[in-house]
């Protein structure tokens, strides 16, 4: 059926393919060619009383239509493998050089920046304190030696301050 194709048939199957592949991350010939390959090898089956063309087109469709569900359900890796085997090694998830260097100096700046504004009061200085040693609920209220009203009071004026000493700053 493959070999008795029309030059109009040819020509449909070459504008569906330019059609379907526009939007997509695949070429009109490589779709082409995987429907041919898919069509070749049997994964697809085609009755006689079909029309052949009709038949490709709709497994150009088809793969088009599980590229761009593929695209909804986010990125996937191509090849996995070691460089040295053909294929490619997946990103480290660890920090450049670079970054750590970026990264430090930007975190003691905003650090020095959050120690400056908290350390005019006290009151402020003794709930970091608290909450950096770990102290929740009754217990952060025990140790300050207030109530909950003035605990929540003391947190909204902690982060008010905390947002008006990193406002001005951006990560580098």
């Amino acid at each position: 059926m493959l070999g008795a194709l029309t030059d109009s048939d040819r020509q449909r199957l070459l504008a569906s393919s330019r059609y379907l592949a526009r939007d997509r991350y695949i070429f009109a010939a490589d779709l082409r060619q995987e429907a041919f390959v898919r069509a070749l090898e049997g994964r697809r089956k085609c009755q006689r009383s079909w029309n052949v063309t009709d038949f490709l087109v709709g497994i150009m469709r088809s793969l088009t239509s599980a590229e761009r569900e593929a695209d909804m359900a986010g990125h996937r890796p191509v090849l996995i493998g070691t460089f040295g085997e053909g294929g490619i090694d997946l990103a480290s998830l660890a920090p450049s050089p670079e970054q750590l260097g970026h990264d430090a100096i930007y975190y003691r700046r905003t650090i020095a920046a959050i120690r400056e504004a908290i350390d005019r009061d006290p009151r402020l200085m003794a709930l970091v304190d608290a909450l950096l040693d770990g102290a929740k609920g009754a217990e952060l209220q025990r140790r300050l030696d207030i109530d909950a009203t003035e605990l929540a009071s003391r947190r909204r004026q902690l982060k008010r301050v905390l947002n008006n000493a990193t406002a001005n700053r951006s990560v580098p």
